[in-house]
């Protein structure tokens, strides 16, 4: 089960999202300067996207990571 497609799609998202997280913290002097409400969409498209493929996991092959 661990290495199916949905799973290592799954993983790949939350390496994204820490590496995004880094580089929010590493450029915020460039990134407050950057339209906010921009930043706002591309952080709750990536946290959704994310968060559906825990739904996909839990739907498809009964893992829940935090149960």
């Amino acid at each position: 089960m661990i290495w199916t497609p949905s799973f290592l799609a799954h993983i790949i998202s939350a390496l994204f999202l820490l590496v995004a997280a880094f580089l929010f913290f590493k450029n915020y002097s460039f990134i407050k300067r950057t339209d906010a409400l921009m930043l706002a969409l591309l952080a709750s498209i990536a946290i959704a996207v994310h968060g559906l493929s825990h739904l996909g996991l839990e739907r498809t092959y009964h893992y829940n990571p935090l149960a």
